[in-house]
């Protein structure tokens, strides 16, 4: 009985401290998330996933942390999960819901803040995202209606005031929400978004001094903001204080020295005062800064054209009217350049171009202007004692036709701060590092690796664990792709190490795993020649050795790439033709391919179920351009190993380099969620996309 008991005690103990670990590690990734280092927290999630997978919570608080790495659609799924196995879980329907609208799904989004309000009525979150949903569907009584049962429960919510008011503009009630706006204001002097949507709306309505005064206090609240201060020189502007608009922006720049809108702005109030020089140098400016801005483009084109510089005037003329070829001013400002290169034919056919494109845009604009102008005459009764709008237009507006108009920040919730952080950090927001896109880099043993950011298991396979048993080196052979960087002191080490090898290859020169040793240790310090002559003799004596035929595969791959950077930085851009070394060149390669193949083949008929020879064979695939043989592999090697986060995060490039950005962007949500915390990168620029289309 005694021993019974003591077995069942135990039992229970094992149990509860089971219990208690689980426990732990939930608070210790909830702790990581609140301090935003989500890469870390997902790791933690992960932990408790694969123990217990009917638990909700660690799929909810997961999808948190990729919501705020912008990996919405894979937040979106572990949120799906989570309802599944808690179909109560009103933080999952709230953060589905936010994603939705994120997506521009409000329809979904709605659905989703219903399904909690149906859960909990008076839910504050819920009813304000819902009626953001409302909004958006342009269901401005029942955002309306949404927003003031919120405050029937919290009068002083700012936010939810805010909102209101919005809902009051779209409908078209611009009094009540002006009302709205100045209660929220009372509620909170310093709530710079009550200023900022009221100072957009005073602006909106052309009055300036009002707008003027809200964009004061707005520059005092946000004193690092250059959009305030570049909304506030535009109101200045219509003011005709151009003094005062030039030292706004002179001072945004100063805040943010690549702010486009600032280079914009000014170099129209330049040309304004005929500072055409000036104007000149901020249009290239914003072009180095955005080669695409066809607006600035174009009005440089009209600064050479006044300065009688005519062949960059034509360059600039010719690349406007390949993209708008029924843009008439600018076959008007190219017969003038025509004209100046003595090509009177030309000059003739562009301007009866420009006159015929000019004549249809007045027919069909005279309409327009009627109904315009008859709508200016209507409700206010005010307006002489207004400034003469000038006419401006949104900083998302690329209309080309408007290319005199100055430049409007009108949302002030998309200037992502980006972190400046190190090479080597992966906490916070990690999606806005500014990285170089390319694909994963190859796999190799080696004995010591990189990748140690994070608590990442290390991966398995059967050769190197056989190896290891008997390995006479001072440290287990493991698999990695992020090679050691070494420095002096550590290579200084590695050679002392080499030259230990090989004193003992002296006694014991029929020992595969002494250069087996010494192979790995020479491809660490680059010496690639001598790493593939000690995998040769291991081969030699063994040709079945799949740990020697993956290093030689690699470190002929790491070969091949390095003779490319070369290439890169020694090769003339036009080489002559029948140049003998480019021919040689290029028959190298080709073969040192066909070489790597060839082992990398050779270990998988001999190991099937070795996923990383599947892996860096899509590789050298990549290279030769077989992007669909190379994704077949990488499709061998997750089916081997799903939790391969390598591969995963290259086969999403790939897909996403051949079109499926939806498959692409699940791709790297997996090797995200799996540690390749860069993934969130690329998420984020596609996401970016996307969401500017809708």
């Amino acid at each position: 009985m005694r021993r019974v008991l003591l077995f069942i005690m135990f039992c229970f103990s094992v149990a509860a401290t089971a219990q208690l670990n689980t426990n732990r590690i939930m608070q210790i990734g909830r702790n990581a998330l609140y301090f935003e280092d989500y890469v870390l927290s997902i790791q933690y999630f992960n932990r408790i996933i694969t123990v217990k997978p009917y638990l909700a919570d660690p799929y909810y608080y997961r999808a948190i942390a990729k919501f705020n790495l912008d990996d919405l659609s894979g937040a979106s799924n572990d949120c799906k999960i989570a309802l599944n196995l808690n179909p109560f879980m009103i933080g999952a329907y709230n953060l589905r819901g936010i994603i939705g609208l994120r997506q521009g799904k409000s329809d979904e989004a709605l659905a989703d803040f219903e399904a909690g309000l149906n859960i909990e009525s008076d839910n504050l979150n819920l009813l304000m995202n819902s009626g953001i949903a409302l909004i958006n569907l342009k269901q401005y009584d029942k955002a309306i209606a949404a927003y003031d049962q919120l405050l029937r429960h919290d009068r002083r919510n700012v936010a939810a005031t805010l909102y209101r008011a919005i809902a009051l503009v779209q409908k078209g009630d611009t009094v009540q929400a002006l009302s709205q706006f100045g209660h929220a204001i009372e509620l909170n002097k310093y709530s710079s978004d009550a200023y900022t949507y009221r100072a957009i709306l005073h602006y909106q309505s052309g009055n300036y001094e009002r707008a003027l005064a809200d964009y004061d206090k707005l520059a005092e609240l946000r004193p690092r903001d250059a959009n305030v201060l570049i909304n506030r020189a535009i109101t200045k502007y219509n003011l005709d204080d151009l003094r005062g608009c030039m030292t706004d922006i002179d001072n945004a720049l100063a805040i943010d020295p690549k702010n486009q809108l600032a280079y914009a702005n000014r170099a129209m109030l330049r040309i304004e005062i005929g500072d055409y020089d000036n104007a000149i140098d901020d249009l290239s400016r914003l072009l180095a800064l955005n080669p695409s801005d066809d607006i600035a483009l174009f009005n440089r084109a009209r600064l050479y054209v006044q300065r009688g510089d005519s062949r960059n005037a034509l360059s600039d003329l010719n690349i406007i009217i390949a993209k708008y070829p029924e843009f008439g001013p600018a076959y008007y400002q190219r017969a003038i350049v025509k004209r100046q290169l003595n090509d009177q034919q030309g000059s003739e056919l562009d301007y009866m171009t420009a006159y015929t494109f000019e004549r249809e845009r007045v027919k069909r604009g005279l309409e327009e202007s009627e109904k315009a102008d008859a709508n200016l005459e209507i409700g206010n009764k005010n307006d002489d004692e207004k400034p003469e709008k000038r006419q401006s237009r949104s900083k998302n507006d690329s209309d080309i036709k408007k290319y005199d108009q100055m430049v409007v920040v009108a949302d002030f919730s998309d200037n992502d701060d980006k972190l400046q952080i190190g090479e080597e950090e992966i906490r916070g927001r990690v999606q806005h590092r500014d990285i170089v896109i390319d694909l994963e880099p190859v796999f190799e043993l080696s004995f010591y690796s990189a990748d140690t950011l994070l608590p990442k298991a290390r991966y398995y396979a059967q050769s190197v664990q056989e190896f290891n048993q008997i390995n006479p080196y001072q440290r287990p052979l493991i698999i990695t792709n992020r090679e050691w960087g070494s420095d002096r002191a550590s290579t200084l080490n590695f050679f002392q190490h080499i030259n230990q090898t090989t004193k003992e290859l002296d006694e014991q020169a029929d020992d595969p795993k002494l250069y087996m040793v010494r192979g790995t240790l020479y491809n660490m310090v680059m010496n690639y020649n001598n790493a593939i002559n000690d995998f040769n003799v291991c081969l030699l004596k063994n040709s079945s050795d799949i740990n020697a035929l993956f290093n030689r595969a690699a470190t002929r791959y790491k070969m091949v790439e390095v003779i490319r950077s070369l290439e890169g930085d020694m090769l003339p851009s036009q080489p002559s033709i029948g140049q003998p070394n480019e021919l040689t060149r290029s028959q190298i390669s080709v073969l040192d391919h066909d070489l790597i193949i060839a082992d990398l083949r050779r270990i998988i008929s001999l190991a099937p179920d070795f996923e990383f020879a599947y892996y860096n064979l899509s590789l050298v695939l990549c290279h030769r351009k077989e992007y669909a043989d190379a994704l077949e592999n990488l499709d061998k090697a997750i089916a081997l190993n799903p939790d391969f986060a390598e591969a995963y995060f290259n086969r999403g490039i790939i897909k996403i380099y051949h079109g499926d950005a939806n498959g692409g962007t699940d791709d790297l949500s997996k090797a995200g969620e799996l540690g390749i915390s860069k993934a969130y990168n690329v998420i984020k620029r596609y996401t970016q996309r996307d969401e500017k289309e809708n």
